[in-house]
């Protein structure tokens, strides 16, 4: 048998039984298409990664607008809510200044308030069950200006009285 003619380069085959071919033998596989199948998921696990993701990446941009949008709404609930209690503020007073139109209510409030009478009128005030004013001096008690009492604090007071405790009796004779 003669050589066969290969072109430059190719390695001349070999017609022997047995021989080893230029490929890869049926039933084992090479060593860089094993590592290409082991790295590769197959297509159900990447859609699921990329989903989950997606998911991770829209929970992260829609976070603060919901929980901004959340607040304002809580914000919105209080300012209603200080809205009505207001208007009904406003009504109640509306309704105390109709009252004040009235002219028997405001007499009714002048007398009871500030204690007027009308002309002709004598005004009682009852201070006890006893009718003693205690304001008033008794025999035998120096009298307490009023513009001490007015002008100092009750321990003033208590100084001023224990200063005038004995002004205006008469002095006794000791035995």
């Amino acid at each position: 048998m003669s050589p066969a003619r290969t072109p430059r380069g190719a390695r001349p085959v070999s017609t022997r039984p047995g021989a080893r071919r230029g490929g890869p033998r049926p039933g084992v596989r090479g060593v860089s298409q094993a590592a290409a199948q082991v790295r590769r998921a197959p297509a159900h696990v990447r859609r699921m990664l990329t989903l989950v993701v997606l998911v991770v990446v829209m929970g992260a941009i829609l976070a603060p607008v919901l929980s901004g949008y959340l607040r304002q709404r809580a914000e919105i609930g209080e300012a209603r809510r200080a809205i009505a209690e207001e208007q009904a503020q406003i009504a109640d007073l509306e309704a105390e200044l109709k009252k004040w139109d009235d002219p028997a209510f405001v007499e009714r409030q002048a007398r009871e308030r500030l204690r007027f009478v009308k002309e002709g009128e004598t005004a009682f005030t009852v201070i006890d069950d006893t009718g003693t004013d205690y304001t008033e001096t008794l025999p035998g008690m120096a009298p307490v200006a009023d513009d001490v009492l007015a002008a100092s604090p009750w321990y003033g007071q208590v100084w001023e009285s224990v200063k005038i405790a004995n002004e205006g009796l008469p002095e006794t004779k000791e035995p």
